[in-house]
């Protein structure tokens, strides 16, 4: 009797172990694809400008968020430049080295296993060791003290690197060059030394290990054969790909975050001080609750909307404290709206003693005004953050901006995924609370951001639903659709998917989806904000609240009707008609209108047949009569595809003979 309770709790725990919410990495990152197509990083190196040497000191603290490594300081374009993966960076923005290339896809060695594989490299251009020429030329030698000093930390806001997983440092020895024999010449590749590594863990593991969230490492070079002007460093990182049955879930892990890379003559290994007043994180949106929301649903309730207080994260880099300032400036983008907030002098304190400025002042500042409401539809403000020494000259200062959005959509994220969001198994649900402050309002449109997987093998039909309110957690079923994702491939990329006919909406309302197989949908989701207690999540009949920290980026539109433009899918598309359905026949007829019935094929159009977990059963030049004989009984999807491979219409039929 024993064992048979047994078996049956660990049945039961297997099921409840299977049906979860999972946050994975990202498999192809859109910001680098973007950035690609846009500037080729290759053109730098075909110009020959790797070649030029640069001179001390050599300092990049990688708060330009620029996407790729800049160019007067390193000659490849591996690492990810950004604001978002660093958890408590030295600095607003650090430099991320993980699984994906310059491209933004996952490396072709990325292949699911136990097996670590080279990833990405961050490399410095040639640095002149062999002569300073200020304040007067003179050569370098081993007593000039020569450090490098980098911080880095495992993870951040992505995955964690394995224990087989590393971070290594190495010095360029000699140089690639061609040797000359009487009868071959043979390419000599870059001789490399190893002079520093780390093993891969988790963030929670690093910080109680060191007692901080990013390590400095002080390197010193002494060796007489890198004193030359071809000195160069290179980091680069070993991944692995933990093994699934699934192919839409292995992702980008092994994340790396580097921070303030200085090297210079007459340093010590005491020396770890770079002095500035610095920014931590990044301007935070002046709403209560959201990122971005509709400017008539903010304007019917402006006080309970705007926060009494923002935080604002920043330190003192220097070992002495400093007399600063902080001010922030809002303002409209016509100048019609301006108001400004001082929070005076004060003495901030070394981030030695106080990592980070408590100053109420400061870190709290107020938000003394409401943002002007009017009849518009929308508005942009911009939000100028400016943090000086009061003695000009005594040390660095720093400055920040953003914008303050209100359009006609909803956003808890801030555009930018950091992770993948997903659920298991098929038929589980998902839902997103947001609250209307005008109602009744119109539902015209969601947006969804879905991330690439490999091979887009998590192209699958699901259910794009709506969900009135019951007592706080998502209540009846009041509009859904079959649909299939449409995955980004540029910068902020979401997908529209029109509501029709448009849904009128109250009060607390959830939209989401129901999924239809195991695949990972591989939604976008933004581990800068946290907006948890608005995801909601069943797969047993219970809504339970999400346990990930993070917004995902699913937006509703609501408001005045919006145009269907390019990368938009209306949510019911182009309306087919199917019969017999149930087809008890081996001949299926398809309507469509605007097509003539007369017309009994087109090159402009294939149909593609799919069972219910997405297989592909079925495809053909677009054609009214359709042969299914083929076909086993069952329930099927018919999608009619243009001549561009876009969907533009979807269809469920059952063949029952």
């Amino acid at each position: 009797m024993r064992f048979f309770f047994f078996i049956i709790f660990l049945l039961l725990t297997g099921i409840t172990g299977f049906s979860q919410e999972i946050l994975t990495g990202l498999q192809y990152n859109p910001m680098v694809m973007a950035r690609a197509m846009e500037h080729n990083p290759k053109d730098y190196l075909k110009a020959g400008l790797d070649t030029i040497p640069v001179t001390l000191p050599f300092f990049d603290d990688f708060s330009a968020n620029n996407v790729f490594p800049s160019s007067d300081r390193w000659i490849d374009h591996y690492a990810f430049e950004n604001d978002d993966l660093a958890v408590y960076p030295v600095n607003l923005g650090a430099m991320t080295l993980d699984a994906i290339n310059d491209s933004g896809n996952m490396y072709p060695t990325a292949v699911p296993g136990p097996m670590e594989f080279i990833a990405d490299h961050l490399t410095s251009r040639y640095i002149r060791l062999d002569s300073v020429f200020t304040p007067v030329p003179r050569a370098l030698t081993p007593a000039d003290s020569i450090f490098l000093s980098f911080f880095y930390q495992p993870q951040g806001r992505g995955q964690a690197p394995q224990k087989n997983d590393s971070l290594i440092l190495e010095f360029l020895v000699a140089p690639a060059h061609d040797s000359i024999s009487p009868t071959d010449t043979v390419a000599v590749p870059d001789k490399w030394r190893k002079m520093w590594f780390a093993n891969g863990m988790p963030l929670d593991t690093f910080t109680l290990r060191y007692n901080k969230w990013f390590a400095q490492v002080m390197i010193p070079v002494h060796d007489p054969v890198f004193f030359k002007n071809t000195f160069r460093f290179r980091f680069l990182n070993y991944v692995s790909l933990a093994s699934t049955s699934e192919p839409s879930w292995p992702s980008n892990t092994a994340q790396w975050n580097l921070d303030n890379v200085y090297l210079n003559s007459g340093r010590n290994r005491y020396d770890t001080v770079y002095p500035e007043l610095r920014f931590v994180y990044r301007s935070p949106s002046l709403l209560k609750r959201y990122e971005s929301m509709p400017y008539p649903q903010y304007c019917n309730d402006p006080t309970n909307e705007i926060k009494d207080t923002i935080d604002i994260l920043m330190t003192n880099r220097d070992i002495l404290p400093h007399i600063s300032s902080y001010n922030y400036y809002f303002t409209s983008l016509a100048g019609s709206f301006s108001k400004s907030y001082s929070g005076g002098t004060y003495n901030i304190q070394s981030c030695y003693s106080v990592p980070y400025v408590t100053y109420q002042k400061f870190a709290h500042p107020a938000v003394p005004f409401l943002i002007p409401i009017s009849e518009a539809d929308s508005a942009v403000f911009l939000v100028r953050h400016v943090l000086n020494p009061t003695v000009p000259g005594t040390v660095k200062g720093d400055t920040m901006q953003a914008y303050q959005k209100f359009y006609d959509y909803y956003a808890y994220d801030d555009g930018t995924p950091e992770a993948s969001y997903g659920l298991s198994p098929a038929g589980s649900q998902l839902a997103y609370r947001f609250n209307l402050n005008k109602s009744p309002d119109t539902l015209r449109a969601i947006r969804f951001y879905f991330n690439k997987t490999l091979g887009n093998v998590s192209q699958q039909f699901f259910h794009l639903c709506v969900w009135n309110d019951n007592a706080g957690k998502p209540g009846k079923t009041i509009y859904s659709v079959l649909v299939m994702p449409k995955y980004a491939d540029s910068i902020n990329k979401f997908v529209t998917y029109h509501i029709y006919p448009p849904l009128a909406v109250t009060g607390t309302f959830y939209v989401g989806c129901i999924q239809t197989t195991d695949d990972n949908l591989s939604i976008g989701f933004d581990r800068y904000n946290n907006s948890q207690n608005e995801i909601f999540w069943n797969t047993n009949g219970i809504w339970n609240t999400s346990s990930m920290s993070g917004s995902l980026m699913i937006r509703p539109v609501v408001g005045k009707p919006i145009p269907l433009g390019s990368g938009e899918l209306p949510a019911g598309e182009m309306k087919i008609t199917l019969y017999p359905n149930p087809c008890n026949t081996n001949i299926l007829h398809l309507h469509v209108p605007g097509i003539p019935e007369q017309s009994r094929t087109s090159t402009e159009g294939t149909l593609v047949v799919s069972d219910l977990v997405g297989h592909v059963r079925m495809r053909t030049g677009y054609q009214q009569e359709i042969d299914v004989s083929a076909l086993a009984n069952g329930l099927y999807f018919l999608e009619i595809r243009n001549c561009s491979a876009s969907r533009i219409g979807v269809a469920k039929f059952i063949i029952s003979r």
